[in-house]
């Protein structure tokens, strides 16, 4: 399952006491402007305080219902038809930084290029949460009917187009949005990148488009088993189902995932090793990474060690590719390990509640070893032949293949700048400018949710 993004909030601002309108006509643009924000930080501040079931699709469209209001402040302001005398300040709570206070810090910079990168990223982060909520629903559909696993299929694509998406803006902000916004300040962004949070930086968010890429690709390999699962749980028997995919197609995929994982984590070490006091990065994060390239190295070797056994006869081999997986799987979970915090103060351990599906597949693999090493014994018996020695770690790794992808990101381009008047009696009311900018108490400055990190589908 899908990491549990924490959404940014952001601060107050009313662009209509701010921003000067030189000629009377953009008084409705900057009210729309205003209600636009308060609506989205409204969403956002009771996607806070929610103890429930969280309607992401509620949080996208307010999102994407701000973004041309801002883009056409920001093209008003550059050919002066807004005019600001001051700086705008904006400010947002960072939520993928490590912190140490119970409240999440916030960090106020004077750029719209900053707004937009936020709401971009809060963007990004609600479509993957939207993928995780939509898995979340349909549980283990593949031991149902065939109407169930067709159903379940479609909710998968469903997730899987949430997570591409996601990974389309992720990756826009890394090579679009940061730039544009590090080349607008004094001295080519270097003050810049020692103030902001860093899941604004160029590496963060390369590394955000990879996590979602390597996450959406995972469902797509447990959409492309979902028959053959259905199958082996109404007939179980020794083997693979008939319908099983190639044991070395499902290799090559999970070592895609694994690189794309591994991939992200490199850019976090990049961001954690920077200077500058905002270069942390939130633990529960850095654990989910950890534990995605194990897990997915773990299930490439698996399958590897399968193929060898199921399609070549390669017996030995296979108990080889087996065994390192095995070893990769056991260090799932381990290292220093971050406690997470969530709704409520309650600790969720979905390890002590039931198996997580890390056992489910060690379980598997000890069962293919042990299947392959009878094979092996047997062989020498009957045939009478020398018995073949598992090869050395050393030798398998130097033959490991190159991972083959199944999805690329969904190219993400910005709305179209929204500069229209909407009147000029149009004025701002109360519901245009959000009453109090003070943040909740209870629940908030919490890590990410990370309960589900042995489950990876």
């Amino acid at each position: 399952m899908s990491f549990i993004y924490e959404l940014p909030t952001p601060g107050m601002v009313n662009f209509y006491h701010l921003l000067t309108d030189p000629t009377g006509s953009r008084t409705g643009q900057l009210a729309a402007a205003n209600a636009s924000r308060a609506a989205m930080r409204t969403t956002l501040k009771e996607c806070k305080r929610s103890v429930g079931p969280i309607n992401w699709v509620r949080v996208v469209r307010a999102l994407e219902d701000y973004l041309p209001h801002l883009l056409g402040i920001m093209k008003s302001l550059e050919i002066d038809d807004l005019l600001m005398p001051n700086e705008v300040v904006f400010s947002w709570r960072s939520t993928l930084s490590s912190r140490r206070l119970k409240s999440a810090p916030r960090i106020s910079l004077s750029s719209f290029h900053y707004e937009l990168a936020f709401v971009l990223l809060t963007l990004a982060f609600a479509h993957s949460n939207t993928a995780e909520t939509t898995i979340a629903s349909i549980g283990q559909y593949e031991l149902g009917s065939e109407t169930d696993r067709r159903a379940g299929d479609e909710k998968l694509t469903t997730a899987v187009d949430a997570l591409c998406r996601a990974s389309g803006i992720f990756d826009y902000l890394s090579s679009q949005t940061i730039p544009n916004w590090e080349a607008s300040q004094p001295e080519g962004g270097r003050l810049l990148r020692q103030s902001r949070p860093p899941e604004l930086s160029s590496e963060l968010t390369a590394g955000l488009a990879k996590v979602s890429l390597a996450d959406a690709e995972r469902l797509a390999v447990r959409r492309l088993l979902s028959r053959s699962v259905m199958e082996h749980h109404t007939t179980p028997g020794a083997g693979l189902p008939k319908s099983h995919p190639s044991p070395g197609l499902l290799a090559k995929l999970q070592l895609n995932i694994h690189t794309l994982y591994s991939g992200a984590f490199d850019s976090l070490s990049l961001v954690i090793s920077g200077s500058g006091a905002n270069a942390e990065v939130s633990g529960a994060f850095r654990d989910y990474l950890r534990d995605g390239r194990q897990f997915s190295l773990g299930l490439g070797y698996k399958w590897l060690g399968i193929d060898a056994g199921e399609q070549s006869s390669r017996y030995a081999e296979a108990v080889g590719w087996l065994s390192l997986a095995r070893e990769s799987l056991k260090a799932v979970g381990g290292g220093g390990r971050t406690m997470v915090v969530v709704r409520n103060g309650a600790i969720k351990s979905e390890r002590a509640r039931k198996k997580g599906k890390t056992e489910h597949e060690l379980d598997e693999v000890d069962r293919f070893m042990k299947a392959y090493e009878q094979i092996n014994r047997t062989i020498v018996v009957i045939m009478k032949v020398t018995f073949e020695a598992v090869p050395s770690s050393g030798s398998l790794l130097s033959r490991v293949p190159g991972g083959r992808a199944a999805l690329s990101p969904r190219a993400y381009t910005l709305p179209t700048a929204l500069q229209r008047d909407f009147g000029s009696n149009y004025t701002p009311t109360s519901g245009d400018i959000a009453e109090s900018d003070e943040e909740e108490e209870g629940g908030g400055g919490v890590d990410p949710q990370y309960a589900l990190r042995d489950y990876y589908y």
